[in-house]
């Protein structure tokens, strides 16, 4: 079978995978409470927890258009980003994968620059502006309890399934379609050698793997200090 056909069943089984609603939801949203700040922690020290829901019976107002920028503001423009982005640009400088600048300095320049650009469009339309769109909250809502299996479980789910401001749950179209607006976005800045429909669904597979892997991080990884935010 062609790799592209192999990597649009991988996706397709992904999907219908975690097409199911979580069981059992955790925190809740609740559109009749006022709005309050956002809470700042971190995540393994590192990783800004803006996007986290760290108690698992909390029960919070939805989240204003305003926050939800605010949480792409504090993911984008934090420490962690360019950490990240040495991390992809480094593994894909060793192996010579996609997007294929070369070897050397210069070419792992452009990679970091691509990795960081991919990180941070990422976030603007799985966090800011799809949400705001389809009225979804962007955070991640611990489990916290259970086996390690059910909350591994949970956090693989979280990725296709989301809370509604409205207070209900629904289908993650603003996660689902966003790392697919962020996809075709990094095709504008990638060589050419770089661009086919194939490698643009395999790096779609590749950004749904790393957050499934962030879900997995929030819901087992420790935090700082909470600091409220707006």
């Amino acid at each position: 079978m062609p790799n592209f056909f192999r990597t649009e069943w991988r996706i397709a089984a992904f999907m219908l995978l975690l097409g199911a609603p979580h069981a059992c939801a955790q925190g809740r949203i609740d559109p009749s409470l006022p709005t309050e700040p956002v809470v700042f922690t971190r995540t393994l020290m590192l990783f800004p927890g803006v996007d986290t829901v760290k108690d698992p019976d909390a029960v919070l107002p939805p989240l204003t258009t305003k926050q939800k920028y605010w949480i792409f503001w504090r993911r984008t423009f934090d420490q962690s980003l360019p950490v990240e982005a040495l991390m992809f640009s480094g593994g894909s400088q060793a192996v010579n994968y996609s997007p294929k600048y070369g070897t050397g300095w210069g070419p792992f320049a452009e990679r970091f620059g691509s990795y960081a650009g991919s990180i941070a469009s990422s976030s603007l339309f799985t966090d800011a502006l799809l949400p705001s769109m389809f009225h979804q909250d962007p955070r991640y809502f611990r489990k916290g309890r259970g086996s390690v299996m059910s909350r591994l479980w949970y956090a693989v789910k979280s990725e296709a399934w989301t809370r509604n401001d409205n207070g209900t749950m629904g289908v993650n179209v603003s996660g689902l379609l966003g790392f697919g607006m962020s996809t075709a976005l990094t095709d504008a800045w990638y060589p050419r050698n770089s661009v086919t429909l194939s490698s643009t669904m395999e790096r779609y597979a590749i950004k749904m793997g790393v957050s499934v892997m962030l879900n997995v991080v929030r819901e087992f990884g420790g935090s700082e200090e909470p600091t409220p935010g707006r």
